[in-house]
This record gives structure tokens, sequence and C-alpha cells, in this order.
């Protein structure tokens, strides 16, 4: 599977919680991405920086899949 990149529409599971967003930045690798969504999820509004699949600030899991 290729690594998620900027632009792709992504379906965001966090603390239960699955929205859609779209990544709005991404390394070459896809480890570190910065992901906007319309919502709010565990205390970030809107968007959230992710590296190796968890979230930055509290180093909790984050599911990502690309939206079909």
């Amino acid at each position: 599977m290729t690594p998620l990149q900027t632009g792709d529409a992504v379906k965001i599971t966090y603390e239960g919680r699955t929205v859609d967003g779209f990544v709005i930045m991404a390394s070459p690798n896809g480890r570190s991405l910065l992901v906007k969504f319309e919502a709010m999820l565990g205390g970030y509004v809107g968007m959230m920086p992710i590296l190796d699949g968890r979230d930055v600030f509290n180093d909790k899991p984050v599911t990502l899949a690309r939206h079909t």
C-alpha cells in the first residue's frame, strides 16, 4: 500500500469516533501527517498532527483509512 499523501481523503478514527477528513501535509514516507476535519476529536478541533499512527500530543492511536 502506498503511503498517504497531501490531498488524500481519509476516514479518521480516534477514541472510538470516526469522521471524514483529508491530509493537508504529509512527509514523503507518510509517517508524519497533518489531517484536517470538521469535528472535535479528543480535544483536537479541525486538525490533528500524527506521527507513526499516533497523535503527537497525547500519544494515542489514530487509525486512518483512504476514503473511497
